[in-house]
């Protein structure tokens, strides 16, 4: 090979080289890769090296090779965290997150015991209870108990991972407790008979109630009260024994009874507190002959009088 042969070699061998050293390093240094993102629910943002890149799902393109930290976020779900690597044998890849719930527990007491705990309208059960991998966001928490007023409220829970309720719930309704001295003395409440002492009178509304208590031989007693929701009110009457007692009946009874021309009422009659004194009396009934008579009232002495009536003869036309 000539001179000039060799130069032409030279030169040609020197360009190749070139082009090649240029295809290694031009190439080398501009491969870009791709990384696509998805996930199950969908529209979780994307983070890579912590800059938001967009929404599932997500396909980032021309990438630098090399490594990268790509975090997946949805309000209500767990983070994925993912590293993953660009070069020149893996130019592309592919993450599917499946995102699990964010769950907390729930637990939920309350006075009294024993009642019904709904959460968003559906019943868990009965207090206490403790309820578990329940949804991060919001619910609407319930506590029932018959003859008692509902207690609720709106939770809306992003980072507890125990959730404690004490719910107090209060009485629709209101109690009297009575008892006496004597016992077995009769009950009114607003002239309503509710039985005997000792007596529990449950499921009232609050409010004012005339309160009468009494027995035979012993005074009347009467108070207006004041109940309040939610709360027993407690009576303890010592009666007061009656100075004088006196019961009037006849037979038949419902006959009109006069004491001194004034009419009284019906029998049967009892009055105590009576001052003492001499009465005239005067019982009176359709169809029966009249009857008159005086009593005397002692004080500290109990009169009963029951008086027959003549029934008079009928008119025959």
């Amino acid at each position: 090979m000539d001179k000039r042969g060799k130069i032409l070699f030279i030169i040609a061998f020197l360009v190749i080289l070139f082009i090649a050293i240029w295809f290694i390093v031009f190439l080398g240094t501009n491969t870009k890769g791709v990384i696509t993102i998805d996930s199950y629910p969908k529209g979780a943002d994307v983070y890579v090296d912590g800059v938001l890149r967009g929404t599932t799902p997500l396909t980032i393109s021309g990438l630098e090779l090399g490594m990268y930290g790509i975090e997946v976020k949805k309000e209500g779900y767990e983070t994925e965290i993912y590293e993953r690597k660009l070069d020149k044998n893996n130019l592309k890849q592919l993450i599917i997150a499946n995102l699990s719930h964010m769950t907390f527990t729930l637990e939920v007491t309350s006075y009294p015991t024993e009642a019904e705990v709904y959460v968003d309208g559906v019943k868990k059960g009965f207090t206490p209870i403790k309820l578990e991998d329940v949804l991060y966001g919001k619910h609407f928490i319930e506590v029932r108990k018959e003859n008692f007023t509902t207690w609720s409220k709106e939770i809306n829970v992003e980072e507890y991972k125990i959730l404690q309720i004490d719910a107090e719930l209060l009485a629709k309704y209101c109690t009297i407790d009575i008892v006496s001295d004597p016992e077995g003395a009769n009950v009114y409440l607003n002239n309503e008979e509710q039985g005997v002492t000792p007596i529990k009178i449950e499921k009232l509304d609050p409010g004012k109630y005339k309160l009468s208590i009494e027995k035979d031989g012993y005074v009347l007693y009467e108070e207006e009260i004041e109940t309040i929701k939610g709360e027993t009110t407690n009576r303890k009457i010592t009666l007061k024994k009656a100075d004088t007692f006196v019961t009037i009946n006849s037979v038949p009874v419902g006959a009109n009874l006069h004491i001194d021309n004034v009419l009284v009422g019906t029998t049967p009659y009892t009055a105590i507190d009576v001052e003492p004194g001499i009465y005239e009396v005067r019982i009176e009934k359709d169809g029966y002959l009249p009857f008159s008579t005086t009593v005397e009232v002692e004080k500290g002495k109990e009169i009963s009088l029951l008086f027959p009536l003549l029934k008079l003869p009928e008119n025959n036309p």
